[in-house]
């Protein structure tokens, strides 16, 4: 059983210290230490997610369910970005991401959904996301949004 909170996922840099990967991309240099959470109930989403986070620069912490995330909150954690996948188990990413807003939280959140449906971006803008892409998570338009709150 996958534990429902995972470690910090740390940023990765070359040896260069510029963040460049393989296949040419250029990965942000961040100025701030931004934090993310991953909300994604199927695993190796999970793992891709915070991966890509953390290869951005981003110490990113990911947990399976939107209990577990409002759980953290509710503990005193912050982000500055939250990532949360549309179909989670109980408790919806819309659902998971009205609780949040109705606990005060400012965070940038995103929501993420593998297969559109009618319907789905209302929901997502009713809950108070600020935006929502289609899996899989991108650097294409995740490194924007990072800069954003660099800034």
């Amino acid at each position: 059983m996958t534990p429902a909170i995972e470690g910090m996922a740390p940023a990765v840099e070359s040896s260069e210290g510029s963040n460049k990967m393989s296949k040419g991309y250029q990965y942000p240099s961040l100025k701030k230490k931004l934090r993310g959470l991953v909300v994604d109930n199927a695993e190796l989403c999970r793992i891709v997610e915070k991966g890509i986070m953390g290869l951005c620069g981003v110490e990113t912490q990911a947990v399976e369910t939107g209990e577990a995330a409002v759980e953290l909150i509710a503990s005193g954690a912050t982000f500055d970005l939250i990532v949360i996948d549309r179909f989670l188990p109980s408790m919806t990413g819309p659902q998971t991401a009205r609780k949040m807003r109705e606990m005060g939280v400012e965070s940038k959140i995103i929501g993420l959904f593998a297969s559109y449906f009618e319907g789905d971006e209302e929901e997502f803008v009713a809950a108070g996301v600020d935006d929502f892409k289609e899996k899989p998570l991108s650097p294409n338009w995740l490194v924007p949004i990072l800069r954003e709150l660099d800034n």
